[in-house]
């Protein structure tokens, strides 16, 4: 259900969103949100990933565009325990690659992250690989 709200910017961008709609939307301390910002449009979108108490890495690849190169890397992510929580993909222009952006949750990972990035390294339809932990 669409709510809408008129509320006032605080000090350095901060706005505050009613208490009850904080709540329902799970806008509390700790938890992960991906912000969609268009500054042509004037608009910022919001979408929660993952509540408190996840451990999150961020994955950005680059890999042939191809079939099955996705079920791969998800198997992969699978094998370790980790879960996906946000994936986007996108085709680059004019070359045949695609980026990937992905959000997992490490917390019930078994292996390192070295070890899922190595794996990740072997698989021939990747070409650039990088984690990085959000804190």
């Amino acid at each position: 259900m669409r709510h809408y709200e008129i509320v006032r910017i605080k000090e350095n961008g901060k706005v505050e969103i009613p208490l009850d709609y904080a709540y329902e939307l799970g806008l509390v301390e700790g938890a992960y949100f991906l912000l969609e910002i268009d500054t042509n449009l004037n608009e910022v979108h919001m979408e929660r990933i993952a509540l408190p108490g996840k451990k999150l890495v961020e994955v950005e690849l680059i890999v042939e565009d191809k079939p099955g190169v996705l079920a791969k890397i998800s198997g992969l992510f699978g094998k370790y325990g980790a879960n996906i929580l946000f994936s986007e993909s996108e085709e680059l222009e004019g070359i045949e690659l695609a980026g990937i952006v992905a959000v997992i949750d490490v917390s019930g990972m078994s292996g390192t992250l070295e070890e899922l990035r190595g794996e990740l390294e072997v698989l021939k339809e990747v070409k650039e690989v990088v984690l990085r932990p959000l804190e």
